[in-house]
């Protein structure tokens, strides 16, 4: 079936596998990787190679998504689908019906096999917290329950108004004839006595799980039905050099050698050098890129770096962070994807800020892992239950894209972050953050990793009015910008960045923005508008509670896309950067405000 163009990024931040896609003609869910290359052929050349992240993820390299005409298969879902006809309305089950041969579905789509009129996928909707995705059970909820009855159902619109209420079910069998309103249809309790299918969409033929957690209707357009989950990572120096890349591309190769090697000495019961036969395999990796590219010592010395790998991903971040703020001692050379320069902040600036670097070019790898259905799931939780991994056990590898592009890094002061906490009750607030917010963890069944204090938050909320201020200045939207925070006891930072997936970047307009004369504006201007919101004062007297975990953070001043922030939107407060006129908080930048901007509170 035509889905029409997705993009590679599209893929793997919005429509991957198991996300629900409005194709031309009918409605589609995405299908696991293990379906992808059904003809056995092995793209070698679609391969991504970073063997940080990978190693991380489980797999051994990645690979960028196939475009063109059925690159991404899919599958029909849902099954219900409804005729268009007002004086027909049937609801009915594609898969049950005969819809015409192949060619005909493929011009003119779904049909209704009544009276032959065009035929829309049912707008309704069952899932669960678990990741499983189910037709709508449109004849039990018509019927109060199981029910044996098979008479034809059929869901007409009101003429007068679109609310749910409008719509009634009615089912035609004369011993039956019972009708109903479709205005509980989106209502939990409604589907309290009901169990979960166990069902996953997008593993044809995959036997159904057994599932306990709760089902939650849901519209099939509702952003809650699919929530991509995507790990990325810095190719930031060493790993950024051309050369690295170059022996990381052989790492499959002296994998596969030794693998052999190592399972021929089983077959004729030999001992096995593990040392010999993987300096046998690294020589014969070498002799392809040859000495004229680099030594076989310096092969050698690469290739321990790049098999490096990462259990945590606090390890991928922390080894950004310091190669970032090491950028100077790094080797400059002309076939690096990596390039930074320091800007000197003004005495003023030092006092909140210890670091501002322009990122110029960067390049980043991002892998989807899987997907979650109900709720944005923490970053730093990978194995929960309620994440659905990709096969990448099965295939080896993860749909990935690798982008290149542009920043500005900033690192607080970690000196004034201490003596900020320390001007008011920052414990007992910290301790109200930290406690929701491992409450909210634990009720989602995650594990609670790290604490979230006031200094996570004062940089979260940071990060997120820059990029709306930025947003507005260097020409990039906010769907367009990314955040990485660096926050823990060795780290103090954030990262602001974007990227594209042509090879040259960027165009420039976001590094430039980190010069220290543009980002002076930026920083005034950012909280200048931090000071004020349309929801005011309710926005501003909010505090975390009741699974909400913002304080005085709301859409009209805060938040951004959930493409660009890594938290879903949690954890934000505008009072941790600005004066307020609550005596319990001091704004980390609380005397900038007053002094530049000429505002106090």
């Amino acid at each position: 079936m035509e889905i029409g163009k997705l993009s590679q990024n599209q893929i793997i931040t919005t429509f991957g596998p198991g996300s629900i896609i409005d194709a031309r003609l009918d409605s589609v869910v995405g299908l696991d990787i293990s379906y992808w290359a059904k003809d056995g052929v092995d793209y070698k050349s679609r391969r991504v190679y970073f063997n940080k992240l990978a190693s991380y993820l489980g797999v051994r390299y990645f690979m960028e998504p196939r475009q063109g005409k059925e690159a991404f298969p899919v599958r029909i879902f849902p099954d219900w689908h409804v005729c268009s006809n007002a004086k027909c309305n049937l609801l009915f089950k594609l898969s049950e019906e005969s819809t015409g041969n192949r060619e005909i579905y493929d011009v003119k789509g779904p049909t209704c096999p009544e009276c032959n009129k065009k035929a829309y996928p049912s707008r309704f909707i069952v899932m669960c917290e678990n990741g499983h995705i189910d037709d709508f059970p449109y004849r039990e909820f018509l019927h109060g329950g199981s029910t044996h009855c098979t008479g034809k159902i059929r869901l007409k619109s009101g003429k007068f108004t679109s609310s749910l209420n409008s719509l009634i079910l009615s089912c035609d069998d004369e011993a039956c004839k019972v009708t109903k309103k479709m205005g509980n249809a989106m209502l939990k309790e409604t589907f309290s006595s009901y169990s979960c299918s166990g069902r996953h969409v997008h593993r044809p033929n995959s036997p159904f799980e057994t599932c306990d957690a709760d089902v939650i209707p849901s519209l099939r357009g509702a952003t809650n039905v699919y929530f991509s989950i995507v790990r990325s990572a810095l190719e930031i120096p060493p790993w950024s050099d051309k050369l690295y890349q170059i022996v990381e591309e052989k790492k499959i190769f002296i994998e596969d050698y030794v693998d052999s090697k190592r399972k021929e000495a089983e077959i004729l019961e030999e001992e096995f050098d593990y040392e010999r036969t993987m300096l046998l395999g690294m020589r014969i990796a070498h002799k392809e890129i040859g000495d004229d590219v680099l030594t076989f010592d310096k092969f050698k010395e690469i290739y321990e770096k790049v098999t490096e790998g990462a259990s945590e991903y606090s390890e991928i971040k922390e080894t950004e962070y310091n190669s970032i703020l090491n950028h100077a001692s790094m080797p400059k050379t002309s076939h690096s994807c990596f390039l930074a320069s320091e800007e000197d902040l003004p005495d003023y600036l030092q006092k909140y800020l210890s670091r501002l670097i322009r990122v110029e070019k960067v390049r980043e790898v991002t892998a989807l892992k899987g997907f979650a259905r109900g709720s944005f799931p923490d970053p730093e939780n990978d194995n929960f239950g309620s994440i659905v991994n990709l096969a990448g056990d099965e295939t080896g590898w993860l749909p990935a894209i690798r982008t290149s592009g542009e920043g500005i890094f900033i690192e607080l002061n970690r000196e004034e972050v201490k003596s900020w906490l320390e001007r008011f009750d920052s414990d007992k607030i910290s301790a109200i953050y930290n406690d929701e917010y491992k409450k909210y963890v634990e009720k989602k069944g995650w594990e609670y990793r790290n604490d979230k204090n006031l200094v996570y938050v004062l940089l979260h909320t940071l990060s997120h009015v820059l990029i709306r201020e930025l947003s507005l200045k260097c020409g990039y939207s906010t769907t367009e910008l990314k955040e990485r925070i660096y926050y823990s006891d060795n780290m103090c930072g954030l990262l602001v960045y974007t990227g594209s997936g042509d090879t040259e970047g960027t165009l420039g307009g976001l590094e430039e923005m980190g010069k220290v004369g543009n980002f002076q504006t930026v920083l005034v201007e950012a909280l200048k508008r931090a000071l004020i919101c349309s929801g005011d004062p309710g926005c501003m007297t909010t505090y975390p509670g009741n699974e909400n975990l913002n304080g005085a953070a709301c859409h009209a001043c805060s938040m951004i896309p959930e493409t660009a922030c890594e938290n879903g939107n949690r954890l934000l407060d505008r009072r941790t950067l600005i004066p307020t006129e609550e005596r319990k908080f001091k704004g980390y930048f609380e005397e900038l405000v007053s002094a530049v901007c000429g505002i106090t509170l």
